[in-house]
């Protein structure tokens, strides 16, 4: 059988300080790639795909191409050891009663591609207009469809111009679980004003919907990551010459040198393996054209900040642009749950989801101007996922069903942090997650209500449901009381987002976007050379939608820019 060509630091690099016997083009690559996961898997194909680069890629897990982690539901449940996982605790939720979540993300080749939700959504193109809204040239919906389109082959949909079907990425639809409740919410929702839609991913689908989602599985219905869609083993090994995989290493820094101008470079970067015990040494490598970041929204701020030279509680210098503490944007869920018969249960996964119209929840009046979804202020602010299991982060008593729709606030206002925990580039960052302050009440209370409401009319079609995590008071609880619900019950989404934020300037206050970012439209981090981030970090705004399909489509249009840069 085929294998991913696996390679230590040893291997594809020269030990650190350098020796000048070491001849520079043994450990110097036209492009590094410091990440693995699901953008940087995409990123590391494209650039391969010319036989006259040299790519190496740094991922700090394994590959791990083991049969648990192709079969879906196996790979789905993150607390078994098979299923390759970086968990760690969130800093204290001030806005939550002090909680704390689990940070989980995925840590081998095709990162937390490999085990989420496998959920292929793009969101609205609103979301996308709003992006370039802010001053972000190239990045308004049209301008990003056709890489959608490059990237998919769906197994479900016809071709049209918004779905592809000759892309390395399969997904494919399938039918709701045969369960008496699925109609009866589905009826309920249709009947509160939101129609159902063939294609979420349609961009004329209006802004409130409901829709079966199309999942990221291959026709062999195995879990299709963008480690087995973008690099496969058999074309690792085909361009195992120009192409280097160095698996199980910890990036420490960024190299960064100042040229005849007075500008800044990034020349190459310095790792070590990531197990401690076995890292006899550092090494580096040295990129001819660029490294770029690919650390998903947690690492790659992490890695920037190392490369400032970074201690707890001191400021970074200019290299990364950074401050100590970075903003990270997620979303926010709360669920509303009953209890069902056990029958009527599945393990966890999502096949439907709904989302009322925009600041409509509970439903208003709506005119067809509001749900136009190409336009940025129609965006909708609640996705409810439909789950035919307990979504909290409670274990289900034994022998227990549950029914849960989970109200997620995908608009969010409230921002938490990405920070240094230590300059140990093997510890997690500190995450303050996003928690829901005062303004981010007023849609989960509409939401919460709706919730309810939907679950009254499923019961008056004569389906038993047994309040299992409900508001006390129910439908007639007050606004206090929905909001103790939500801090005892908030829980994450895992899409994070928004740390090295894309925008025109790097200390914001100008132009049509105040805000700081970290790089600009062609993803360059501000002030330095030869430096790009390429992940869901760079997010001027969090997408109202799962955010696997953006970070590839991230990936995608930054090889494009990549490859245009050195034509």
């Amino acid at each position: 059988m085929t294998v991913v060509p696996e390679l230590t630091p040893k291997q594809v690099a020269t030990p650190f300080p350098i020796s000048p016997d070491v001849p520079q083009d043994a450990y110097t690559y036209d492009y590094i790639i410091c990440g693995g996961g699901t953008a940087g898997c995409v990123l590391a194909s494209r650039l391969s795909e010319d036989p006259a680069v040299s790519v190496l890629l740094i991922e700090q897990g394994p590959v791990a191409d083991t049969w648990t982690s192709r079969v879906p539901l196996l790979s789905l449940n993150v607390f078994e050891n098979d299923v390759k996982t970086a968990r760690w605790w969130s800093q204290p939720l001030t806005h939550a009663d002090n909680r704390f979540l689990q940070i989980i993300r995925g840590d081998a080749l095709g990162g937390t591609s490999r085990i989420n939700g496998m959920l292929y959504t793009r969101g609205s193109p609103g979301d996308y207009n709003q992006w370039a809204l802010l001053g972000n040239e190239g990045w308004s919906y049209d301008d990003l469809e056709p890489y959608f389109v490059k990237s998919e082959t769906t197994r479900t949909h016809p071709r049209s111009q918004y779905r592809g079907t000759s892309g390395p990425w399969q997904n494919q639809q399938f039918e709701d679980a045969p369960y008496k409740i699925n109609p009866l919410i589905e009826h309920a929702i249709q009947k509160a004003g939101i129609p159902k839609v063939r294609d979420v991913n349609d961009p004329a689908t209006p802004a409130a919907c409901s829709a079966t989602m199309d999942i990221s599985q291959n026709a062999s219905f195995h879990r299709h990551s963008t480690y087995l869609a973008f690099l496969p083993p058999a074309l690792c090994h085909t361009r195992k010459e120009r192409l280097k995989v160095c698996t199980n290493a910890v990036v420490c820094k960024i190299e960064v040198e100042t040229e005849n101008d007075g500008g800044l470079r990034a020349t190459g970067v310095q790792f070590e393996t990531a197990d401690a015990r076995q890292a006899d040494r550092r090494y580096v490598a040295r990129a001819r054209r660029e490294v770029i970041v690919c650390g998903g929204a947690l690492g790659s701020p992490q890695m920037l900040m190392l490369s400032g030279g970074l201690v707890p509680r001191t400021c970074p210098v200019s290299c990364a642009r950074l401050s100590l503490t970075n903003p990270q944007s997620d979303h926010s869920a709360v669920p509303v749950a009953w209890e069902v018969p056990l029958s009527e249960t599945s393990p966890p996964s999502s096949q439907r989801a709904s989302s009322p119209p925009p600041r409509a929840t509970p439903p208003r009046r709506t005119h067809a101007s509001d749900l136009d979804a190409a336009v940025p202020a129609n965006r909708p602010d609640i996705e409810f996922m439909h789950l035919a299991n307990n979504a909290s982060d409670v274990e289900t008593p034994p022998g227990t069903g549950i029914y849960t729709l989970l109200a997620t606030l995908i608009r969010p206002s409230s921002t938490g942090s990405v920070r240094l925990a230590t300059a140990n580039p093997r510890e997690r960052p500190a995450v303050d997650s996003a928690s829901s302050p005062t303004r981010d009440y007023v849609p989960l209370r509409k939401a919460i209500r709706f919730a309810l409401g939907v679950g009254r009319d499923v019961r008056a079609r004569g389906y038993s449901l047994q309040d299992y995590a409900v508001p006390r008071g129910g439908e007639g609880a007050s606004d206090a009381a929905l909001d103790a619900f939500v801090r005892a019950n908030v829980r994450t989404c895992f899409h994070y987002a928004g740390t090295c934020r894309m925008g025109a300037q790097a200390e914001g206050g100008g132009g049509k976007d105040p805000r700081p970012s970290v790089v600009d439209a062609r993803l360059r981090v501000h002030g330095v050379r030869g430096l790009r981030v390429a992940d869901t970090s760079v997010f001027p705004e969090i997408i109202g939608s799962h955010t696997m399909a953006p970070a590839v489509v991230v990936a995608e249009k930054c090889a494009d820019m990549v490859k245009e840069s050195w034509r």
